[in-house]
């Protein structure tokens, strides 16, 4: 049996991102290609491998265990790249990274992981937390890269590239919310509401929708973390309003669902990469800021 590294690797990112098209565009080929490749390596392997859904694909259980051997084969690889630049030498270093917790679930470890490959010998320190403190990292000159959401105009730092990201309500799948197009804010009236800890939503532009003397009577938690909060909604506690960004693996798997909110409810949050002011980078970190970069402007389509 010679399997196709093409083949394999097209089959990982389909299943990663969800869809063959979404696959198609981050990979930079035609969508058939990307399916063509697909039904080979089936063909190959005698077995099922995904089921086509009406918005996309997911592995079978057959699909599952070919992923699980594919992941483990370029963990092997990457350690063995590593190794291997140990015995030639090679270039060292350690990139600090300040972000919030939203980059740290797809975004940032596909990031980690494209850029260890070209350079097998840079490991990270990674920061997370709400808005002001990942972003007194940078002031601090303690972080080399930096993911914010909602950045302040008055930030000291060099803003590499921003993009837009629509606020909506999460909420379990099958919620009556979820039959809306849209949601505003007096639909979600009748729903307890989780919102944001006070130090979370003080460095949030949802602060003006959600100021202390304007809370709907309805709030029956805060959470300090998107993670929190996002448990807290799967654990059918409430809603909570929040980008699509971070949420996007619990969508694929049925355990959250997402709805926007009307269009001149709140502005899109916006997401900036930065770096501190008048520090030269080296071409490690340069590299991973180019990566991070093409990530971005994937995600904002």
């Amino acid at each position: 049996m010679a399997l196709t590294r093409t083949a394999l690797r097209y089959f990982d990112e389909a299943i990663r991102q969800g869809s063959i098209r979404k696959a198609a565009d981050h990979l930079h080929v035609a969508s058939s290609a990307v399916n063509r490749q697909l039904l080979q390596l089936e063909e190959e392997l005698d077995v099922r491998l995904f089921e086509r859904l009406p918005r996309g694909i997911r592995a079978t259980a057959a699909g599952e265990i070919v992923l699980g051997y594919l992941r483990r084969w370029n963990r092997e690889a990457v350690s063995l790249n590593r190794d291997l630049a140990a015995l030639r030498g090679g270039v060292r270093g350690t990139i600090r990274i300040a972000a919030s917790e939203s980059f740290t679930e797809e975004l940032l470890p596909r990031a980690m992981h494209e850029l260890q490959a070209r350079y097998p010998q840079i490991d990270f320190s990674l920061i997370s937390g709400d808005n002001y403190l990942i972003t007194s990292q940078l002031l601090a000159r303690d972080a080399d890269v930096v993911l914010a959401f909602d950045a302040r105009d008055d930030m000291r730092a060099q803003i590499v590239t921003t993009i837009t990201s629509p606020l909506g309500v999460i909420t379990q799948p099958g919620h009556p919310l979820t039959r809306l197009r849209a949601v505003k804010v007096s639909d979600c009236a009748p729903y307890p509401l989780v919102i944001p800890g006070t130090d979370w939503l003080q460095h949030s532009g949802l602060k003006a929708m959600l100021e202390e003397d304007n809370l709907p009577s309805t709030v029956v938690a805060r959470a300090e973390r998107p993670g929190m909060l996002k448990a807290l909604v799967r654990a059918g506690l409430g809603i909570a309003y929040l980008t699509a960004l971070g949420v996007e693996r619990d969508i694929e798997e049925r355990k959250l669902a997402w709805t926007p909110l009307a269009p001149g409810t709140i502005k899109h949050a916006t997401i900036s990469l930065m770096l501190p002011r008048s520090r030269t980078a080296p071409a490690y970190t340069t590299a991973f800021v180019e990566i991070l970069q093409r990530e971005l402007q994937a995600l904002q389509g």
